[in-house]
């Protein structure tokens, strides 16, 4: 899939993965994409604009604090009786302080070895899906930052329980159905 991104769409991917990495986040969020989309290059660059959305704005919404868990995963184990903070106490008090944090940092690949490459969440890997989709709706044969924010619109829409929801679209202020219709403006205008 990645053959099909252009240029200015690789290095969105590329700055979520190492905004993420810099931030000391374990997983690339769509809240990471959405900052790579608003400091790259692109009509989804200057849509974003537009609409008043800013790099600091999207990170505190849509990120949170860095190296926090994603703003719906401790929610959610909680609603099912699971006390995160409960388990690290006991996890330091058996094993000594930042036992979690050293397990957690890496993950075994299938041969034995450890890699602590930052991977991306389902969320993240639906919003690609999303936006390849999006670049064949519109019967394009490359994969662009406009897809990548249609894509990422489209999860946001979807996704009601999670990282990146309807709320933390309401939050920054951006009405799908009004943003989609700037990006086709815009790719229209650029056709």
């Amino acid at each position: 899939m990645l053959e099909r991104f252009t240029s200015d769409a690789r290095q969105v991917v590329a700055g979520a993965t190492a905004r993420a990495t810099a931030r000391g986040d374990k997983e690339v969020r769509p809240g990471h994409l959405l900052i790579g989309l608003i400091t790259s290059e692109g009509v989804a660059a200057r849509v974003l604009a537009d609409l008043g959305v800013t790099e600091s704005s999207a990170g505190s919404i849509a990120l949170g604090p860095a190296g926090a868990p994603a703003p719906g995963d401790a929610e959610a184990l909680k609603a099912i009786g699971i006390d995160l903070d409960e388990i690290k106490r006991k996890a330091e008090e058996n094993f000594g302080a930042g036992a979690l944090d050293r397990h957690l940092l890496t993950r075994r690949g299938p041969f034995g070895w450890i890699s602590d490459r930052t991977r991306f969440t389902g969320e993240s890997k639906f919003t690609l899906e999303l936006s390849l989709r999006e670049a064949r709706a519109l019967h394009h044969n490359y994969l662009g930052t406009e897809h990548l924010l249609l894509g990422l619109l489209r999860a946001g829409q979807a996704n009601k329980h999670g990282d990146f929801t309807p709320l933390t679209l309401h939050a920054l202020g951006i009405d799908p159905d009004a943003a989609r219709q700037r990006v086709l403006d815009a790719v229209g205008r650029a056709a």
